[in-house]
C-alpha cells in the first residue's frame, strides 16, 4: 500500500450518519481539476474529478439546494400549522 500525499488545499466535509464517512474536495492545480472523493474511514470509495466549469455547475446546484432547504425551513416556521401552535 502507498501513501497519497493530501494535497495543500482540501476541505474535508463530515458526513452527519458518522462512522468516519464524508467527502473530501481537492484541487489539483496540476491536472486542472477538482477532485470530489467519497470515503469510508481510511478508504476512498468513490471519486469524480470535475473540470472547473463543472465543478462551478456543482456549486449552483448546491447553493440552491441549501436555498431550497432555508425556504422550506422558514416555511415551517411561518406555515399555518406554526401559527396555529403560536396562537
Amino acid at each position: 500500500m502507498s501513501v497519497v500525499p493530501v494535497p495543500p488545499h482540501t476541505r474535508w466535509v463530515p458526513d452527519p450518519r458518522g462512522g468516519w464517512r464524508g467527502v473530501r474536495v481537492s484541487a489539483h492545480p496540476e491536472a486542472g481539476v477538482v477532485v470530489v472523493s467519497v470515503w469510508r474511514s481510511d478508504e476512498c470509495v468513490a471519486t469524480a474529478r470535475l473540470r472547473p466549469g463543472e465543478a462551478a455547475d456543482l456549486a449552483s446546484a448546491l447553493t440552491a439546494s441549501l436555498a431550497e432547504l432555508a425556504e422550506a425551513a422558514e416555511t415551517a416556521e411561518t406555515g399555518p400549522v406554526a401559527r396555529q401552535r403560536a396562537g
